[in-house]
């Protein structure tokens, strides 16, 4: 969605800057202190994040990974958008997620969408465990659910996995902000409260325009925060459709429409007038696609590079080819964990320094 190109400068917008962080840190911190005695998921056993309720695999994920999808839609009227987002209401009552809309402009300058999830994400805190959300998915107004087969949380990460954050790469390998999910839980209160505190000045200038992206870009890739992010096919969720072509294939779950000028609403009526036909044609069954074979091979590199990794640290010492091949597989892991051809080379590479200095 077009982002505001309102720009801070000088030293008022400093002040105002260093205000509006003040005043969230006052309001996380008096929220930290009543979430004392309230369990994240990392405070629970794993025996009891993977406990089965009865039924089948899916059925058990879908209670233990609750969902509330996250938008903004405001502005001049427009039934297009507000069509796409019936396509995620009917998916979302198909699969027992939740939705939220923010429908009023918080600030021309401000950053709507990390500001709007952090509301959401401390609403969903004060409530008690059992009945709070576990994730947010943030999906952009012009997302549409083209699969209503395939329900959100076949993505999320198994139990062991300390992940926090999803999200995908657009085509120059930069963050895309039009779908992503957050757990919830006081990490992720900490990451956007990070995020909000991004000076302008220190933005990408690549994505200058979008001052969102631009800043959540940033706190993802630091240091401190990048080990709790993975990266997942864009096609999955989030597959573009730009320049008249879409790059996912029949059975994929969502579209993703770029700002394509006059062009853009044609396409999404388009698409619109498919998903609602009688015969969907991107409709299919959810064993009949290959989401969860991909699912689960994209979970298990992830267990196994993390294994490797761990076996690999005693023998890094004095071993050059040990330490490069160590280096390039946790950078995979970091930043480009969406690319299997690179994660399966990186693995291997280890694999073999492994095998020669043993």
């Amino acid at each position: 969605m077009p982002q505001a190109r309102t720009m801070y400068g000088g030293a008022g917008a400093q002040c105002r800057i260093i205000a509006v962080v003040v005043l969230i840190s006052l309001v996380v911190v008096t929220l930290l202190q009543s979430l004392q005695t309230t369990p994240s998921i990392h405070d629970i056993p794993l025996s009891l994040r993977g406990h089965k309720l009865g039924g089948s695999a899916r059925h058990n994920s879908a209670r233990l990974n609750r969902i509330k999808k996250v938008t903004a839609l405001f502005g001049e009227p427009n039934y297009l958008y507000e069509a796409a987002i019936a396509t995620h209401e009917r998916h979302n009552a198909l699969h027992g997620h939740q939705m939220q809309i923010l429908r009023q402009r918080i600030h021309a300058s401000f950053l709507a969408k990390p500001a709007y999830l952090m509301s959401v994400l401390v609403e969903e805190l004060n409530k008690p465990w059992e009945e709070r959300m576990q994730w947010l998915a943030w999906v952009d107004p012009d997302t549409l659910v083209l699969n209503q087969q395939v329900p959100m949380d076949i993505f999320l990460p198994p139990p062991e996995e300390e992940i926090n954050l999803i999200a995908t790469h657009d085509d120059d390998g930069y963050f895309n902000g039009g779908v992503f999910f957050l757990r919830v839980d006081t990490w992720s209160l900490e990451f956007l409260i990070q995020v909000l505190a991004v000076p302008l000045t220190d933005r990408k200038h690549h994505v200058s325009l979008n001052k969102d992206h631009a800043a959540l870009e940033q706190i993802m890739e630091s240091q401190r925060f990048r080990n709790r992010v993975t990266y997942q096919p864009r096609v999955w969720y989030n597959a573009f459709d730009a320049n008249k072509t879409y790059e996912g294939e029949t059975g994929d779950l969502m579209v993703h429409l770029l700002d394509l000028g006059g062009d853009k609403w044609a396409r999404m009526d388009k698409y619109l007038g498919n998903v609602t036909s009688k015969i969907n044609p991107y409709e299919v069954p959810l064993d009949q696609t290959q989401y969860e074979k991909q699912v689960a091979s994209f979970w298990k590199r992830m267990k196994d590079s993390r294994k490797i990794l761990k076996d690999a640290k005693e023998k890094e010492k004095g071993h050059d080819m040990i330490k490069e091949a160590s280096r390039r597989l946790r950078f995979a892991l970091d930043f480009e964990t969406d690319n299997e051809v690179v994660m399966r080379g990186a693995y291997d590479s280890l694999l073999n320094a492994l095998y020669e200095n043993k």
